[in-house]
């Protein structure tokens, strides 16, 4: 509805990676958290790109995850050798997983929408810390938080 489509959790809009992500991330959290994905909406709204952005973003999720436990890098590169390297279905399962991995623990709840907002195009991301950076998080959400309300 904010993009001018008619209500679906699969916007034409939204870059089907990060629709994914938030689509699992919000389906797996508890209320107080979901609360925090709102403003959100707003921000990803005109976020689909051509193929090859999706595969950077889907790169980021991959990332991110794989920056906090050797164990999972086994599990996954299991998985990634099931499907063809340069698929859509591929980028979007890697937003799937990474986004229950993230749900699993409220410690992980800054981070993951850290990652929304790197997966945007707002923040840098510092993988060798498992997270986007801090730069200007706060007017980013601010401002996502007045799209939202207005």
């Amino acid at each position: 509805m904010l993009a001018g489509e008619p209500f679906s959790d699969e916007p034409r809009s939204v870059c089907p990676v990060i629709a994914e992500f938030l689509r699992t991330y919000n389906d797996q959290v508890d209320d107080e958290r979901r609360q925090d994905l709102y403003p959100y909406a707003s921000l990803v709204v005109g976020t689909r790109e051509e193929a090859a952005a999706e595969r950077r973003r889907a790169d980021l999720c991959l990332e991110w995850w794989l920056a906090s436990s050797s164990a999972r890098r086994v599990q996954l590169r299991r998985f990634l050798w099931m499907l063809p390297p340069s698929s859509a279905a591929r980028d979007v399962e890697v937003a799937h997983r990474t986004a229950r991995w993230a749900a699993g623990s409220p410690k992980r709840h800054r981070a993951a929408l850290e990652l929304v907002e790197t997966l945007v195009g707002q923040s840098p991301m510092r993988v060798e810390a498992g997270w986007p950076g801090d730069q200007p998080v706060a007017e980013r959400r601010e401002r996502a938080a007045l799209r939202a309300d207005g």
